[in-house]
C-alpha cells in the first residue's frame, strides 16, 4: 500500500476477531469479512446445509484442509464478488491449508501461495513426541497433507516459504517456483529499550491456544524453571499471549510466574525482560517471537526446533540453543548473571533483525514476487 497498490483482504473471522480485522482498514486496505459462527458445530452444520459436498470432502481431504473447505462455503461469494468487481492482477492465498481456494478462482488469475508453515511438518513434529498409536495417526495425516499440497502447487505461479528448511522442501516437491521471504517485524517500531532495574526476568510469548506454545511453556515451567529458580531464587517469568488453557492459567502466581493473557502491545514486556525463552518442542515454519526478541534487543535461549529455519542465526552469537532442561536452564542463568554477554548478544541480534527481518525490504521482495506473477 505504501507503494501505491490497492489491496483487498477477503477472510473469515470469528466474532472476537472482527475488531482486529477492521484494523486493516485503518492502514488503507479494503477488508471484506465472512463472519464465522462462534460455535464450530454450528459452522459445520451451516456449511453442510449450504454445500452437501462438504461431507464428501471429509473423506478425501486432510483434517485441516477440510476445515478450510468449511470456511470456503462462507467465503466463496465474497471471493467471486472480489474477482468480478475488483478485477485483481494477482491473488495471494495465505497458508497451505487454504491452497484449494485458488483452484475455485478463474484459472486466468495468477496466484501466489504463502506458506506460513508446512502443515505436514507440523504433524510430523507432533508425531515425534506422541505415543506409538497417536504417532501413527499423525504420521498418516502428515502423508495425506503433503500429497494434498503437492496436487495443488501447480495452480500457483510461486510458493513463498518463510523458513529455509521449508523452502528447500518445497523446491524438492516441484510444481511451483519457490521464494524464501521470512516473516518479519517493524524494526522501527519495536526497538531496544534500556534494561530496567529489578530482579532477573524471563519472557515467553505466543498464542497459548496454539499447541506447540502450550506444550513448550508447560515443559519449561515443569522441567526448566525449577532449575533456574534454584540458582536465582528471585527470578521472575512473564508468560504473555492470547488464550492460555487451564494448565497455563494455573501457573499464574506460582514460583514467580505471571500469566498475562492477551495484551495490546508486547513492547513493555520486552522492555522489562532480561532474557527471552523459546522452549518450543513441536511445530513448523519459524518462530516470530525470536525475530521480535532480536528486534527488541533481548538475548534469547531457544530449543533447536524453536529457531530452525531462521536464516543467519548463529548459536552463541545471536542466541543460545539448548534442548534438554539442564542445558536450557544453565544458558538462561548464565545470561541473567552476565549483563555484558547478553548485551553483546542483543546487539548482534538487533543488527541481524534490521538487516534480514525488517518488514520494508521483505515487503519489497513480496511486491516483486506478486508483480512477476501478475505479469506472467
Amino acid at each position: 500500500m505504501e507503494l501505491g497498490h490497492d489491496v483487498l483482504n477477503v477472510s473469515p473471522a470469528l466474532p472476537d476477531e472482527l475488531q482486529r480485522a477492521a484494523a486493516l482498514r485503518e492502514v488503507g486496505a479494503e477488508n471484506w469479512v465472512a463472519r464465522r459462527p462462534a460455535r464450530p458445530v454450528e459452522e459445520v452444520a451451516r456449511a453442510v446445509a449450504a454445500e452437501p459436498a462438504v461431507l464428501g470432502a471429509a473423506v478425501t481431504r486432510p483434517v485441516r484442509a477440510l476445515e478450510m473447505r468449511v470456511f470456503w462455503t462462507r467465503l466463496r461469494p465474497l471471493a467471486e464478488r472480489a474477482v468480478a468487481e475488483w478485477r485483481p492482477d494477482v491473488v495471494l492465498v495465505g497458508h497451505d491449508m487454504a491452497a484449494a481456494w485458488a483452484a475455485e478462482l478463474p484459472a486466468s488469475l495468477p496466484a501466489v501461495l504463502t506458506c506460513h508453515n508446512l502443515t505436514w511438518r507440523w504433524y510430523e513434529s507432533l508425531a515425534r513426541r506422541a505415543d506409538p498409536a497417536r504417532a501413527l495417526l499423525l504420521s498418516a495425516e502428515a502423508w495425506r497433507y503433503r500429497r494434498h499440497v503437492m496436487e495443488l502447487l501447480p495452480r500457483f505461479h510461486t510458493a513463498v516459504a518463510v523458513s529455509t528448511i521449508e523452502a528447500d522442501e518445497l523446491r524438492a516437491l516441484g510444481g511451483a517456483r519457490v521464494e524464501l521471504i521470512p516473516t518479519g517485524v517493524d524494526t522501527r517500531e519495536l526497538r531496544p529499550a534500556p534494561e530496567q532495574p529489578g530482579p532477573p526476568r524471563l519472557l515467553f510469548t505466543g498464542t497459548m491456544s496454539y499447541l506447540p506454545n502450550y506444550q513448550g511453556i508447560v515443559w519449561f515451567a515443569r522441567e526448566v524453571w525449577p532449575l533456574v529458580r534454584r540458582e536465582l531464587p528471585g527470578a521472575l517469568l512473564d508468560v504473555v499471549g492470547k488464550g492460555p488453557p487451564q494448565d497455563v492459567l494455573e501457573l499464574d502466581g506460582r514460583d514467580g510466574i505471571a500469566v498475562h493473557g492477551f495484551v495490546d502491545s508486547m513492547a513493555p514486556f520486552f522492555a522489562r525482560a532480561h532474557v527471552v525463552v523459546v522452549p518450543i518442542l513441536a511445530g513448523a515454519g519459524i518462530r516470530v517471537k525470536i525475530v521480535e526478541a532480536m528486534s527488541a534487543g533481548r538475548a534469547t535461549v531457544s530449543t533447536s526446533l524453536g529457531c530452525e529455519g531462521l536464516a543467519g542465526l548463529e548459536d552463541g552469537r545471536h542466541l543460545v540453543v539448548a534442548d534438554d532442561p539442564d542445558a536450557f536452564a544453565a544458558a538462561a542463568v548464565r545470561l541473567l548473571r552476565d549483563p555484558s554477554a547478553r548485551q553483546r548478544m542483543a546487539a548482534d541480534a538487533r543488527e541481524l533483525a534490521e538487516r534480514s527481518y525488517d518488514w520494508r525490504p521483505l515487503g519489497d521482495q513480496l511486491e516483486r514476487v506478486l508483480g512477476e506473477a501478475a505479469a506472467s
